[in-house]
């Protein structure tokens, strides 16, 4: 995730409009709206005068080419955009992938942020596959993971394909954290290879 996108997701999660962070941070509402689009190369103070507005603090961080959730809720949503549903479970599968770091640090710092809302049903995947993957180790959820239930009864598996609906899920297999918000995907599913 860029900082231009950490900076929207944050000042959208602080329910604060473009009007409210110009006010804050003395920065133009137009400005905001160009670096949170891309548009406009922040210098330093200014991200954090942005920051600052919306009540959070950027801390740079060793990612070691690991993808945070946050960064693949987005590329989750571009992919299922685009009609793309298999490219949205691969991103999926390598958040999994990602969040099995040896580091537990590692893995917190990449759960930590909020993701983007998807759809419920990916909402709850992604907040199963977090759960799971940091509750392997006894880490602590972050409180986005604590909020998103997802619903038991919808028995949902991604959309990939007609055939893949036709394989019978074996629900031992599946994860407990990703089965009690009813998405049903075997943990051997979610491994890289």
């Amino acid at each position: 995730m860029t900082i231009q996108s950490s900076l929207k997701h944050a000042r959208v999660r602080a329910g604060l409009s473009l009007t409210d962070a110009a006010k804050r941070s003395g920065i133009q509402r137009s400005n905001i709206a160009a670096i949170e689009n891309g548009r406009r190369d922040p210098t330093a103070s200014t991200i954090e005068k942005i920051a600052t507005a919306s009540h959070v603090r950027l801390i740079p961080v060793a990612s070691d080419g690991r993808t945070s959730v946050a960064e693949a809720s987005d590329a989750v949503a571009e992919a299922l955009h685009r009609g793309e549903a298999f490219r949205a479970y691969r991103a999926l599968i390598q958040i999994a992938d990602d969040l099995a770091a040896p580091d537990p640090v590692d893995r917190f710092v990449l759960a930590i942020e909020p993701p983007a809302r998807i759809t419920p049903e990916w909402d709850a995947a992604l907040a199963g596959v977090t759960e799971w993957r940091l509750g392997e180790i006894g880490l602590p959820l972050p409180g986005w993971v604590r909020a998103e239930h997802g619903d038991p009864a919808w028995g949902w598996a991604p959309p990939l394909s007609d055939a893949a609906d036709s394989i019978p899920v074996d629900i031992d297999r599946v994860p407990e954290p990703l089965r009690k918000r009813g998405v049903l995907i075997e943990a051997d599913e979610l491994a890289s290879v």
